[in-house]
């Protein structure tokens, strides 16, 4: 009774919350993780290898500034369909969840490959260009993309236990519903991502003339 009276309800909220939301900053640790080593790896990066990641990265300056508003924004907001898709399809599969890292780490690879290639090629004025045109829809689609990961490791694990146990509760179609309406919100949340991300490219472009 002793217990009960003198226990710390904020303590038990934090408890539940860091459960509930651990895995997903373990994905945000794999994304930061590809950060480093992309950063490392960038430094000794060449133009030719830059151009040939830019159709997944967008990170090219002249990409970004000669496309109009729209084409930037479908081009962006293809990109991170790209990765939110091949994290939909692995959530449908059993052995989805032990590669789904994959894909937050890729991304967070390539956004490092570009910051050190910038940093190593331009200087402060690389940096200049990252955090004002790259950084802001990276930092957002970063999150998008480690909570889709989280959310398909979950899906993977439940599939998982449908064919370990037979409960009354597991119920595989609306298990399955609830998985596509969760993974459409992060759809949405890539769009608002991607239009952050042409409003910096087109409110700062005109800084940067490499």
């Amino acid at each position: 009774m002793k217990k009960i009276l003198f226990a710390n309800p904020f303590k038990e909220v934090r408890y539940v919350r860091f459960k509930k939301n651990g895995v997903f900053w373990v994905f945000c640790v794999v994304l930061f993780t590809g950060i480093i080593l992309g950063a490392v790896s960038g430094k000794n990066a060449d133009n030719d290898v830059m151009e040939r990641l830019d159709f997944i990265f967008r990170t090219n300056y002249h990409i970004r500034c000669s496309e109009g508003m729209v084409a930037g924004f479908i081009s962006s907001f293809g990109t991170l369909v790209l990765f939110l898709t091949a994290l939909f399809l692995m959530g449908l599969s059993l052995w989805g969840g032990l590669v789904c890292w994959t894909v937050p780490f890729f991304k967070g690879y390539g956004y490092g490959l570009s910051v050190g290639y910038l940093y190593s090629a331009y200087g402060f004025y690389g940096v200049g260009y990252n955090l004002l045109m790259i950084l802001p829809g990276m930092f957002l689609s970063a999150f998008i993309l480690s909570a889709a990961a989280a959310e398909v490791l979950r899906n993977s694990v439940k599939m998982t236990k449908l064919f370990v146990r037979s409960a009354v509760k597991d119920d595989p179609p609306m298990q399955l519903a609830e998985y596509v309406q969760k993974m459409l919100f992060f759809l949405l949340l890539c769009a608002l991502a991607s239009v952050a991300d042409t409003l910096m490219a087109l409110c700062f472009s005109w800084i940067f003339k490499f």
